[in-house]
């Protein structure tokens, strides 16, 4: 595109303006961008000429010290040992031996060891006992070998050496251990003026940094690891780092040099020269944009206003301006702009709340497909509730079907107190007047509208600034009451408000209904405990998803014993009290959300345990029989004892399917009985 056509494509003002700009500004940035990079390339080359050579006087010393450690090595297996092993290694001839040399080379650790793996003699602590013998399965391999390994994020250096002329069908080898030293890298740093770090996993396992209370900062680890360099402060000076594998080629662990060196002086030059530069850069842009401004205002104002105004619109920027205060053509199209942005927000704002609505319903008539805990869907409904309306707390009351009261079932936000035990009569309070009238209420003036009741349990009334409350209708009659409480912003609830609340009240009390018919159609009534068709499908399921992905599904049947003599003695009513005792106390003992407690039929119960292997089921199951033994059932004037004998099965250690499996718990709950009831037995 020609020069001149770039002018066309802007304002009027633009144009002015960067004329100027470029008039004054370009030659002064050509002029500064060369001296720059003429700066840059030196400092560069400098810098890296002094990373080389601080890396390579660590490099070069790192791998003196493992060569020595391996001379030293070879040395003792080739001199020491050897005669030694024609003794046949007497014990304290070779501990001394080797505490000899632990002293002389300043070792850690020094131990003899046979067939890699059989450590004989050692003399000082493995940094960890467990990793000692597959540590020496990893280098005790061939006739002489050294390395550095990370152990508790401490470099180690450790070599071996196989015994000269060793023609035994289990080779001995000598085996040194030493940790690198904290301040190794010291003596460098004051001749280099470096900072050293060696890092392995991003964490610092050697340094030369040290904090103001003079401790090494070690087992930190880094910022940015994924970062090869880059500039630091270090003790408010600056420097310039590189990472980089050090010795790969003889290294086996992953190790990383961070090399920090200061910048250097062509490198502070180049940041003064840019401040400068930039200083007159900024001053010639003010300098430009003040005359072009000027200029621009004498000269384009008028028509940059109105492209103002039509660019506002374009870019959906719907906030109205001030007025022009003018009477020409400009003015009466800044006043028509004004009046048309205050429709399009109202319309806008209604087609969001609309959205909203919307949106809130979608969701809470998809919760009935994925929440079939009643807690958990009542606590979905309200949180959703709370935030379409855009408030901070809330709660949810049910109606009591045999008191015909309302209870609270689940509350939200902060500093809400729930006392269930406190019911609310319908007409009492805004909640119970809701009740009862079907017809909800918008309380603003909170705790102190004519229509509010105070209730134990509730939390301070001083915190209900607003209220609004809505009837969760259900066919022809109210199931409960939604409140919310105080809007964000300190504002009012309106209309708008409590229309949307009555649209989330009407489709939770659906959605509440519905699981509760889901609840009953999968729940046995006596016992709540799922049903035998439900317990079916959900064990078909378990091991499947065990099968997948080679988990482990337990399966534990419980019998309640002499069951018949409770029924024949003391009357079916004790023998249903029996089984609600035993229901009870296996739903307080399993996960809740996780295993599956299940009526089997009769007096039996079951329970699946996904990802749970045989040993632990066995647990579970045992501590369920010692609580039902020590829990009495009151009579009259007695205590009945309850026992149970309960089979234990896994898969797959005891099935494959799931017939085998309930048929292998059920046998293991029949040896149970037959060897005297009140025990658990674990398929075998």
């Amino acid at each position: 595109m020609p020069f001149t056509n770039f002018f066309n494509t802007e304002s009027l003002q633009f144009k002015i303006i960067a004329l100027f700009i470029i008039v004054l500004v370009l030659p002064l940035s050509i002029i500064a961008a060369i001296t720059l990079k003429r700066i840059s390339d030196v400092a560069n080359q400098d810098l890296k000429q002094s990373l080389d050579y601080s890396i390579s006087i660590f490099e070069n010393s790192l791998n003196d010290y493992i060569q020595t450690q391996k001379l030293n090595t070879k040395t003792t297996a080739d001199f020491d040992l050897a005669p030694l092993s024609q003794l046949s290694l007497p014990a304290s001839d070779t501990v001394n031996m080797l505490e000899k040399k632990k002293q002389d080379f300043d070792l850690d650790y020094a131990a003899v060891v046979e067939s890699q793996s059989r450590i004989k003699f050692t003399v000082g602590a493995f940094p960890i006992p467990a990793l000692q013998v597959p540590l020496m399965q990893t280098f005790c391999f061939t006739p002489l070998n050294a390395n550095l390994y990370v152990i508790n994020d401490e470099p180690w250096v450790f070599s071996a050496a196989q015994l000269m002329n060793d023609e035994r069908e289990h080779p001995l080898y000598v085996v040194f251990g030493k940790k690198i030293p904290r301040n190794f890298a010291d003596k460098f740093k004051n001749f280099t003026a470096a900072e050293y770090t060696l890092l392995y996993a991003n964490k610092r396992i050697l340094t030369t940094l040290i904090d103001s209370y003079a401790n090494r900062d070690l087992k930190t680890y880094v910022k940015d690891p994924e970062k090869s360099g880059g500039y630091t402060e270090v003790f408010g000076n600056q420097y310039y780092y590189e990472r980089r594998r050090i010795l790969p080629s003889i290294l086996e662990e992953a190790i990383t040099l961070e090399t920090q060196v200061p910048v250097s002086p062509y490198m502070q030059l180049r940041k003064s020269m840019t401040r400068d530069f930039t200083f007159f850069a900024v001053m010639s842009v003010i300098l430009a944009l003040a005359t072009g401004t000027t200029l621009a205002i004498k000269i384009a104002n008028p028509v940059s206003e109105l492209s103002k105004v039509t660019s506002r619109i374009a870019d959906g920027d719907l906030t109205p301006p001030k007025p022009l205060r003018r009477q020409d053509e400009i003015g009466v199209l800044t006043d028509n702009y004004i009046k048309m942005v205050k429709a399009l927000k109202r319309e806008m704002q209604q087609k969001e709340r609309r959205m909203t609505e919307l949106n809130t319903l979608f969701e809470i008539s998809n919760a009935v497909n994925l929440i079939s805990n009643s807690e958990e869907l009542l606590q979905f409904l309200l949180a959703h509730s709370i935030k379409a309306l855009r408030a901070e707390k809330g709660s949810i009351m049910l109606l009591d079907d045999e008191t015909d009261e309302l209870v609270v079932r689940v509350s939200y936000g902060s500093g809400y107190k729930t006392l269930t035990t406190t019911p609310v009569k319908l007409g009492e309070g805004v909640c119970g007047k809701v009740a009862a009238t079907g017809e909800g209420i918008i309380a603003n003036d909170g705790f102190k509208d004519q229509r509010f009741s105070t209730f134990d349990g509730m939390l301070p009334v001083e915190d209900i600034i607003t209220l609004i409350s809505a009837p969760m209708k259900f066919k022809d009659g109210i199931i409960g009451v939604i409140n919310i409480i105080n809007k964000k912003n300190k504002r009012n609830f309106n209309e708008n408000d409590l229309s949307l609340l009555n649209l989330i009240a009407s489709q939770a009390a659906v959605t509440i209904e519905n699981n509760k018919l889901y609840e009953l159609s999968i729940t046995d009534g006596l016992s709540r405990l799922y049903v035998h068709r439900y317990f079916q499908a959900r064990l078909s399921e378990e091991l499947l998803r065990a099968r997948r992905y080679a988990l482990k599904c337990s399966l534990v049947l419980i019998d309640i014993d002499h069951f018949k003599n409770f029924n024949d003695t003391y009357g079916h009513q004790v023998g249903d009290d029996v089984i609600r005792l035993v229901a009870g106390l296996l739903k307080d003992t399993v996960r809740t959300g996780i295993d599956i407690p299940c009526r089997y039929g009769g007096e039996e119960m079951t329970v699946i345990l996904p990802e749970t292997n045989s040993q632990e089921a066995f647990r579970t199951a045992e501590r369920l029989r010692k609580r039902i033994e020590e829990t009495k059932i009151p009579h009259k004037n007695e205590f009945l004892s309850v026992t149970v004998s309960i089979g234990v099965a896994s898969y797959p250690e005891h099935a494959k399917d799931k017939d085998t499996l309930i048929n292998a718990a059920d046998k293991a709950m029949y040896v149970s009985k037959g060897e005297g009831r009140n025990r658990t037995t674990l398929a075998s």
